[in-house]
């Protein structure tokens, strides 16, 4: 499969996608927290799906990987990723948790992450949506925390040169600073109509 190209056009459209996309995120999390979300500024990489888990990868680095499938117009699988320990941390923050009622369940923490990890998702896929016009349904998360590597080859089964959109932001409730990573893999079938609008 040949790498994507995109023009600078369509590059910043992408970027546009994740600054629009973590702007909606960084609402609705206000939302459910009833309290302001701030956001870091988005970067946009566009690389092959084998250099992915070496790209998020650090020594010691636990994640936890929110995965959809993606119907519709453009088929495409999504993922959401965060430091493990920030992610905890980040339950704690919406269970109003400070350690002084006993530990937070697995199971709870779990559907904690997939929540968060579902309204950042939807989100970029509205913001995908808006700017686009292609329709674009998620299907229900599914969570894996272990290594990058790990949570991949446990969620996806995507060729190694398949290309993928990778977005990285952060969100700060005063502190800590949540690393909310988007990865957008498009089916081959599916970029024409996601990338045409910006003039591909």
């Amino acid at each position: 499969m040949a790498p994507l190209v995109l023009s600078e056009m369509q590059f910043e459209a992408m970027k546009e996608v994740g600054n629009i996309g973590a702007g909606h995120a960084a609402t609705a999390l206000s939302e459910m927290l009833n309290e302001p979300v701030q956001i870091g500024t988005p970067t946009v990489e566009i690389l092959p799906f084998a250099d992915l888990a070496s790209r998020v990868s650090r020594t010691g680095r636990v994640v936890s990987v929110v995965h959809f499938h993606v119907f519709g117009d453009a088929p495409a699988q999504i993922v959401v990723l965060f430091d493990e320990t920030q992610a905890r941390s980040f339950v704690d923050i919406f269970m109003g948790h400070d350690g002084s009622d006993g530990v937070i369940s697995p199971q709870i923490v779990e559907s904690t992450i997939k929540e968060v990890g579902n309204i950042i998702g939807g989100a970029y896929l509205t913001a995908l949506t808006s700017l686009t016009g292609v329709t674009l349904i998620a299907s229900v998360p599914t969570v894996s925390t272990g290594t990058a590597q790990s949570a991949f080859l446990e969620l996806m089964d995507v060729p190694p040169d398949q290309d993928v959109f990778y977005v990285q932001t952060g969100f700060e409730k005063d502190r800590p600073v949540i690393s909310g990573e988007f990865i957008l893999i498009p089916e081959a079938a599916s970029i024409a109509p996601l990338l045409s609008v910006f003039g591909l």
